[in-house]
């Protein structure tokens, strides 16, 4: 009984995994408006704050500790600053709902955090449960992204048996999965590449080293047909601090190994013109040579530089509470940040879009919240020789400097941050800060 108590918990996260992966599907074929999408999040945020109240019933009927944390604290401090924004919102019904098409005001992150806190609290032993749906999740949208660039299905298309959605960007197919734009879905494809590396440079068993040894592959191809460079860049930083793991702990030949397989997919689909990440990689390059040398373009980046420069020039006087959440088109005054036909209503930044949509405080709170986080799972990586849980995070996070969250990627990363906070560990090593804090000062 008690066995299956502790399995409520893990198949309500693997409930909310699915319900993104269903609404993300039925946006994609216009049969989910992002509004009723973002509604979802909304009735399903009322039903994880019922069950965090139940589980902190059950809690106290037990007597058992909550294990509030630290972390916890700065969570408190980014939900108050976020609070704030809001009220000093340009717009307060977009800093509630979110600006239409995006919808992440202040109810969508409150989802976050919810399934966020929720998953702090799922057992070790369940967690690579919930790891593996999140990578079926990403299989879906890998094959489904590979049916949209590729003829594959040509026949059964004409047949009508099936029928695969594609979005088209300056006359280019665009490999999205279920997703609406190749960026985000190179995001949920670059967490599943961090799952399936962690995993396999862990795996025992020569059966989990053959599966997440074909993984690593079939993800690499989804990020490389997404041509999303960020997350390239990303990866290489992965890359970096799990081969920094695997030499301190001896496994030398699997990361090696990693090594191959992400280079010889990539090799395949250069030669087979499916990918331009390598051209864009040399481009961006050179850019960023340019930059060192004080020659700044607008059109760096992808206009990114135009972007950035225009944001940072309103900062100051909004540095406190922001413009509000999800504000950032009516920060500009009467109209939108605009470079030729298109406008900005993100900054293609996650952290600079934080400051100057909800200011100083809660960026601060953020990154306190996110080092923390990061810090403590390193030095569990290294205690129990698991790497898998924090390699998606650090991904997430270094892409986000170039790009910016939305609903149908943003929760995976949140179940992600949470599962790797080690809750029962945090709790019994500041217990014992404690404790000799005080035998100190009684000395």
């Amino acid at each position: 009984m008690k066995r299956i108590g502790k399995l409520v918990l893990p198949i309500y996260i693997i409930i909310n995994i699915v319900c993104i992966l269903v609404c993300s599907y039925l946006n994609l074929i216009n049969k989910l408006s992002a509004w009723k999408f973002f509604s979802v999040y909304k009735k399903v945020l009322i039903i994880n704050i019922v069950v965090i109240i139940i589980m902190s019933i059950i809690r106290i009927i037990k007597k058992q500790k909550f294990n509030f944390s630290k972390i916890d604290i700065f969570m408190i401090f980014i939900l108050i600053f976020l609070y704030i924004s809001y009220l000093y919102a340009i717009r307060k019904d977009v800093a509630l709902h979110g600006i239409p098409g995006r919808y992440e005001g202040l109810y969508t992150i409150l989802y976050y955090f919810s399934v966020y806190f929720l998953s702090t609290f799922i057992d070790k032993k369940y967690k690579k449960v919930i790891v593996y749906s999140i990578l079926l999740v990403g299989l879906i949208n890998t094959f489904y992204a590979i049916f949209q660039v590729t003829n594959i299905t040509k026949s059964l298309e004409a047949k009508g048996i099936l029928t695969i959605f594609r979005r088209y960007h300056n006359k280019k197919l665009w490999a999205t999965g279920f997703i609406t734009n190749p960026n985000f879905f190179a995001a949920l494809e670059l967490m599943c590449l961090g799952y399936t590396i962690g995993l396999f440079i862990d795996a025992k068993k020569i059966v989990a080293k053959i599966i997440f040894g074909i993984l690593i592959p079939i993800f690499m191809i989804g990020l490389l047909i997404s041509d999303c460079l960020a997350c390239l860049v990303a990866l290489i930083c992965v890359y970096i601090y799990a081969l920094i793991y695997a030499i301190k702990n001896k496994k030398y030949w699997r990361i090696f190994l990693v090594l191959i397989l992400l280079a010889f997919i990539t090799e395949v689909l250069v030669f087979n013109n499916q990918t331009n990440l390598l051209n864009d990689f040399v481009k961006t390059s050179n850019e960023t040579k340019e930059v060192i040398k004080g020659n700044i373009k607008d059109n760096y980046g992808s206009s990114r530089m135009f972007i950035w420069k225009n944001t940072l020039k309103i900062v100051p006087k909004n540095i406190i509470n922001g413009v509000g959440i999800d504000n950032f088109y009516y920060a500009f005054g009467d109209k939108p940040l605009w470079k030729g036909k298109y406008f900005y209503d993100k900054a293609h930044n996650e952290y600079l879009q934080i400051l100057i949509c909800e200011g100083i405080f809660a960026l601060i709170s953020y990154l306190v919240f996110y080092f923390i986080i990061i810090f403590r799972g390193i030095k569990n990586n290294y205690k129990e020789k698991s790497i898998y849980l924090i390699l998606p995070v650090i991904g997430y996070l270094i892409q986000a400097f170039f790009s910016f969250s939305v609903i149908e990627v943003a929760p995976i990363f949140y179940i992600s941050l949470g599962l790797l906070v080690d809750r029962d560990n945090i709790i019994k090593k500041e217990v014992n800060n404690d404790k000799k804090s005080k035998r100190h000062n009684k000395k």
